[in-house]
């Protein structure tokens, strides 16, 4: 891969939290630099993931893509680039509102800040990704891919349009509405180690970072370059139980000692649902159809 980059492709999701003055500060800040630039804005949804197939299947070597925005920014653009005929790395500028990579990354949320990290780097930096095929489509998730109660708060989200806000403890409100409205499903899980089966389960989380939901950290352990996915299941508990378990989460980081959580790790798996649940990845909300799904992990080249 080139070390040595000397065009720079922003790909821009103006709604994302502050995107609006986004493409503005990076003109600014990119004054100080030599290298040229392109700004490209995306127009609808998933219009990233077209704009990063092509520019990585299209450009030289020397061209590094750059998402900017939230985690679902990211997604879509690692989604464009994995797809493509070549294997370049993807860069990223955190403008969002949850911002779960950069927290596991201890990247500055600061443009400015986040340019000078980019262009003083000297070599890439190789991670896991998720991958997901299920009966309908394939999918890709960074941070994390999960269903039942979070996928329900995105959809709850993505109704009310209310997105922006998402922020660790507005997150955690919307799962004690979410709660009310999900209901629990039989899963059973099969891997090479795992054969399981769980009659009522409100969430299943398919973990490859510490963080979800704007700062909840899902598993404390889940580590991006280990080729294992960490999962995380949550049975069927009483609201004072739920209270319970976001108070551990939020305090001592214990809640996958409770006796309705589990956590496994596996090289891959494939859920079965005998309901279809709604779903996530990194955020980004995975419609009402998934029965089954074969989980696993790719190399991905990151410019962090």
């Amino acid at each position: 891969m080139a070390s040595n980059y000397t065009h720079l492709i922003f790909i821009v999701n103006e709604f994302s939290r502050k995107g609006k003055h986004t493409k503005k500060a990076i003109s600014e800040h990119m004054l100080r630099y030599s290298l040229t630039y392109e700004i490209h804005t995306t127009q609808y949804k998933r219009h990233a993931v077209e704009l990063a197939h092509t520019f990585s299947d299209e450009l030289a070597e020397d061209c590094l893509i750059i998402a900017v925005g939230g985690d679902g920014t990211l997604n879509e653009v690692v989604e464009g680039v994995s797809k493509s005929d070549r294997q370049r790395a993807v860069s990223y500028l955190p403008t969002g509102s949850g911002n779960d990579f950069a927290r596991s990354h201890d990247l500055s949320r600061s443009i400015e800040v986040s340019l000078e990290r980019i262009l003083s780097k000297n070599e890439e930096t190789e991670l896991d990704i998720i991958t997901g095929v299920s009966d309908v489509e394939e999918l890709v998730a960074v941070n994390s891919m999960g269903f039942g109660i979070d996928g329900m708060v995105i959809a709850k989200l993505d109704k009310n349009r209310n997105k922006q806000t998402t922020g660790k403890f507005s997150y955690l409100l919307s799962v004690l509405s979410a709660y009310f409205a999900q209901k629990s499903f039989p899963l059973s899980i099969h891997s090479e180690r795992l054969d399981l089966s769980f009659d009522e389960v409100l969430l299943i989380v398919c973990a490859n970072h510490k963080y979800f939901g704007g700062g909840i950290p899902i598993h404390p352990l889940a580590d991006p370059q280990d080729e294992y996915i960490d999962i995380v299941i949550a049975e069927k508990v009483s609201f004072l139980e739920l209270l319970q378990i976001l108070y551990r989460i939020l305090s001592k980081e214990s809640h996958l000692t409770h006796k309705k959580m589990h956590s496994y790790r596996v090289k891959s798996c494939t859920l079965l649902f005998e309901t279809p649940q709604y779903g996530q990845r990194d955020g980004e909300l995975i419609d009402k159809y998934t029965r089954s799904i074969k989980i696993d992990t790719v190399k991905q080249y990151f410019w962090v």
